[in-house]
């Protein structure tokens, strides 16, 4: 054999025998990932995925969208400009890439996206696999099905609070944050096993990946090197040593997140469904925080029911006279104590303990605001802590409860037959509300009865269902049913604007109830009478309804109860010069409005008109020279000067002005012949 090339050697049987066992362990769990999963390949995008792929424009583009992926936050696809709706804005643009490459190769087909998300599910799980068992070399079992490794991945994998994060193709970011982050902990293993190089290159490029799938990337900082501080002998300066290059992928990712986004601590929306503690003070607002962390805890032991809704008001506010509050800060606070004891002892349950709590910490609120009170995604990647737990009380002590080894192993096996059971059914049977929007939302909707954004998904989706049903009887049941979620949601969040707008058109649509329709007007108006939706929705309703003089007596209400705004005086003098023929109100209004809004150019030229209509054309030509020079692409006004001039016997210049209208716009120049 030449020198250099190393010599082939035959795998021994017990190699072979490994080789083979790895592979049933790998294979049992794809198919497990496939039997708990596999029916989303049939479903629909569903909630964020419009966010993200199904309505975001640098998505649908494909690959040549993904310059455009790469150089914006993540919502500017979706909304078409930057909207600072959550602290410091979300910069995650791997998994957006990899779903305009999907609709590149196959256009909008959730079912192929779906699949990916289960393999990518599957192959995190294999992962998970072998870094625990390269980890925990130390436990030894009889049978490998009873392994530490094997039991926490597999309940990692079944644990129904994965549902959202699989079954929702938005939730790739998390999925491949896990991922990325475990090769980064795979890789810094195998560089301080080996101390070669090129290991410490992989690990980078893993964790850089991680990091552009998801920021809380940055908690397996501590993750990594705690994890070879615990199961590892290896010196304290290799450890370091090898926490370069991880240090290298943040400082980048960092600077080129704050590059595009800016500051971390951007502005947010001062909004209650967008910052849940906006009416809270900070006593209530840490220990609702630490309610919800407790419940947290409650849905790892007790998956039920789940919800992909905490939004405003479905988690209460509470203070600390709430037992709640104070017992989880008393749990929390013993397993911290616990974790510190353990570190000395390199306990396994002091290491989980800690992997859950630091990879919690960035979506707990605690640090910065995530834009809702909870979430079952957040607890994704956290979940390995408790399933690590749980493997290790199974695996470990639970054999010390029982005399044989026959009668320990048939109890395991029992425990965890019955476990998988019930989080399978548990995961299949949650997994088809993931269907399509209208069953996400109407299931949820039962669950989470006061959250104030999920009534009004709900009543959008029953609106959509009455406009297109035939049947009366069916189209009667659904206008009830979108009415009764609108009117929920606004009852939970009283200033919740748009969802007053809706009712308006609900009480409208439904059975012309115009009455009903400008009572929930006037209240957007006092929530929001700087928006230009109130009079966009004024103007629908009331044209469709042919009713001028309701529309007078709303619009006086609105101004008795904010005066002083343009729109309001500018449609009223509107409506009584164009519907009403009441010429002096109209100018009466038209002027207060052009006080308020001395650059209002509708209100500049309904003004004009209305001079003109009084055969007061001076009046009317000062007006409109106004107006002309406010908005000197309109040929209405150009032509209004034209009979203003003619009228007062100036022929010339009402030529000059006629022939200026004709030019911008031919249909004057048929209008003069």
């Amino acid at each position: 054999m030449k020198k250099g090339k190393k010599a082939l050697t035959k795998s021994t049987p017990v190699e072979i025998k490994q080789k083979a066992q790895n592979r049933l362990i790998y294979g049992i769990f794809i198919i497990l990932s496939f039997i708990l999963y596999g029916q989303t390949m049939s479903y629909d995008y569903t909630l964020d995925d419009s966010i993200v792929i199904k309505k975001n424009e640098f998505t649908k583009k494909g690959v040549e969208g993904i310059g455009d992926i790469l150089t914006n936050d993540t919502f500017v696809g979706f909304f078409g400009k930057k909207k600072n709706l959550v602290a410091g804005g979300r910069y995650r643009p791997l998994s957006l890439v990899t779903f305009a490459i999907e609709v590149q190769m196959f256009g909008l087909k959730p079912g192929f996206s779906h699949f990916i998300n289960i393999l990518l599910y599957a192959l995190t799980a294999i992962l998970l696999y072998k870094i625990l068992l390269l980890l925990l070399k130390r436990y030894k079992p009889k049978k490998w099905y009873f392994s530490i490794p094997f039991i926490a991945t597999i309940l990692f994998i079944a644990h129904p609070v994965h549902t959202e994060v699989v079954a929702n193709i938005k939730g790739r970011d998390e999925i491949m944050t896990l991922l990325g982050s475990l090769l980064a902990l795979w890789y810094t293993l195998k560089y301080l096993d080996t101390k070669h190089y090129k290991y410490l290159i992989y690990s980078f490029v893993a964790f850089f990946l991680a990091f552009m799938s998801k920021e809380n990337t940055v908690t397996f900082l501590a993750v990594i090197p705690l994890s070879v501080y615990f199961f590892t002998n290896y010196k304290l300066k290799d450890n370091l040593f090898s926490m370069i290059p991880l240090l290298a992928a943040t400082v980048i990712f960092l600077g080129i997140r704050q590059n595009i986004l800016g500051s971390f601590s951007a502005p947010v929306a001062n909004e209650l469904l967008n910052n849940p503690f906006l009416d809270a003070s900070k006593g209530e607002k840490f220990a609702t925080i630490f309610y919800t962390l407790l419940l947290y805890i409650k849905l790892l032991i007790f998956p039920h029911p789940l919800t992909y809704d905490y939004y405003p008001k479905q988690i209460p506010i509470i203070n600390w006279s709430d037992i709640r509050a104070w017992g989880s800060l008393l749990i929390y606070l013993a397993m911290g104590v616990y974790a510190i004891i353990g570190l000395k002892k390199k306990s396994i349950i002091s290491y989980s303990i800690i992997f859950y709590i630091a990879t919690l910490s960035v979506v707990s609120n605690l640090v910065f605001p995530v834009g809702t009170f909870m979430n079952e995604r957040f607890i994704f990647i956290s979940s390995i802590g408790f399933t690590l737990i749980i493997a290790y009380l199974l695996s470990e002590k639970l054999q010390l409860l029982f005399k044989n080894y026959k009668t320990y192993s048939n109890a395991l096996i029992s425990i965890l037959i019955i476990m998988l059971m019930l989080y399978s059914v548990k995961s299949i049977s949650r997994n088809r509300a993931w269907k399509d929007d209208y069953t996400l939302f109407t299931t949820d909707t039962e669950t989470s009865v006061n959250s104030a954004k999920g009534n009004a998904a709900v009543a959008a989706l029953y609106r959509e269902r009455a406009e297109s049903a035939i049947v009366p009887a069916e189209k009667n049941k659904y206008w009830r049913l979108c009415i009764q979620h609108f009117t929920k949601a606004l009852e939970v969040y009283p200033k919740y604007f748009d969802v007053s707008l809706d009712l308006a058109v609900s009480y409208y649509k439904y059975n012309k109830d115009i009455d009903k329709a400008g009572e929930f007007i006037k209240k957007a108006w006092a929530i929001n009478s700087s928006n230009p939706k109130v009079m966009q929705f004024v103007n629908a309703i009331y044209s469709e309804a042919k009713a001028p003089r309701k529309k007078l007596a709303l619009l006086l209400e609105l101004d008795k109860l904010k005066p002083g705004k343009y729109n309001v005086n500018y449609n009223i003098g509107s409506l009584y010069g164009k519907e009403l023929n009441n010429l002096p109100k109209a100018v009466e209004y038209l002027e207060k409005a052009i006080k308020i809004n001395p650059k209002g150019t509708e209100a500049f030229k309904d003004l004009g008109v209305a001079y003109g209509m009084l055969q007061e054309y001076q009046k009317s030509v000062d007006i409109s020279l106004i107006a002309k020079q406010l908005d000197p692409r309109d040929a209405q006004i150009y032509f209004n000067l034209g009979l203003n001039y003619k009228n007062l016997g100036d022929l010339e210049k009402s030529k000059l002005y006629f022939d200026k209208a004709a030019k911008i716009d031919p249909k004057y120049k048929q209008a003069l012949n």
